[in-house]
């Protein structure tokens, strides 16, 4: 009897990590708040509204935390961590549902499929922890993934180097204008645009999302620190954020002709800020430059832990590079928010 009731009393206190994802049902309107408020220069308003909008990610990652570090990773806890994975992928995951709508001629209706959308995963993961124990352990499978971890960062390495680097720092010079920008994207376009590779780097983004789910799921029923949470979170957010990137630039863009230059990213001419669409793109934008880089940083500790360094050496190396990751990624998005110096 007693166990039942401490059972049920530990389904019920792991209801609370439902909070992000209903907070994420207004993740639309949050967006339209903040650009009706931006647009009639009403500074507060538009202040509480993005700051909601960020803390649909942000709860989200909180509740992760707390997820991560439970003692024992029962069923109803790696249901409810996908779900949070989920939750904090809302903005690369509203913007690829917008793009896909526009394909399809479906105007207008964005809010209501994403409430759609959120109901169902929500019913879903009700009736996966109501199947699910939560008074023991899950079996771990025995993986190996250390040859998935080499390709993975083997890929990373490539794209990195040849691309991502490149790209983001052709967007950081941004701030000085886009006539500068688009002088050193001309130069860059001549070698990651190249016939032969461009579809190299395609495939390789396309493995990446696929390893990287191959490495992320076995994590969702371990134990992880911040770090380790923060690689997850990331990889999650990117795995949408890539495919939509992808979507976006190929199909919505090149297909209809349009170059997919900085006026294209930055919403020229009315702003990211000025167009009720293109206002999600400031928070899709945002934590994509960051995350990527912070994944980037989560991968060398795990590389380095690997390779015998100490755990306190490896966090600081870490977390010193988030902080300069950090300070990139603000370079990028205030410039592509129109700031110039």
């Amino acid at each position: 009897m007693n166990s039942t009731v401490a059972q049920a009393d530990r389904t019920v206190s792991l209801y609370w990590h439902f909070a992000p994802t209903v907070l994420a049902l207004g993740y639309p309107w949050y967006l339209a708040r903040f650009y009706e408020e931006a647009g009639s220069h009403h500074t507060v308003g538009a202040l509480f509204a993005i700051a909601l909008v960020f803390a649909v990610p942000a709860s989200a990652f909180l509740s992760l935390l707390s997820l991560a570090r439970l003692d024992v990773s029962g069923g109803q806890a790696v249901v409810l961590r996908r779900l949070t994975h989920f939750t904090f992928a809302s903005p690369p995951l509203f913007v690829i549902l917008g793009v896909l709508l526009y394909l399809m001629k479906i105007n207008g209706a964005d809010g209501k499929v994403w409430l759609g959308l959120w109901a169902a995963v929500i019913v879903g993961s009700l009736l996966a922890i109501s199947t699910e124990r939560s008074d023991a352990a899950r079996s771990q499978p025995n993986l190996n993934t250390a040859k998935v971890r080499v390709l993975h960062g083997a890929a990373s390495l490539a794209i990195i180097a040849v691309f991502l680097f490149p790209h983001l720092g052709n967007h950081a010079v941004g701030i000085f204008g886009t006539d500068v920008h688009k002088a050193v994207m001309l130069v860059l376009r001549h070698v990651y645009r190249a016939g032969w590779l461009e579809p190299i780097l395609i495939g390789l983004f396309f493995f990446q999302i696929v390893s990287g789910l191959v490495l992320l799921m076995p994590k969702l029923s371990v134990k992880l620190d911040t770090l380790g949470s923060l690689q997850t979170a990331s990889g999650a957010y990117l795995v949408i954020f890539i495919a939509s990137h992808i979507n976006s630039v190929f199909i919505l863009a090149r297909y209809f002709g349009t170059d997919t230059d900085y006026a294209w990213a930055t919403g020229a001419p009315t702003g990211l800020i000025g167009d009720a669409w293109d206002v999600r793109l400031i928070p899709h934008y945002s934590l994509g430059v960051l995350l990527v880089l912070c994944h980037i940083a989560c991968g060398l500790r795990t590389v380095m832990l690997a390779h015998g360094v100490s755990m306190q050496r490896a966090n600081r190396v870490c977390w010193l590079l988030i902080a300069a990751c950090s300070v990139w990624a603000t370079v990028v998005v205030t410039g592509m928010l129109g700031v110039r110096v």
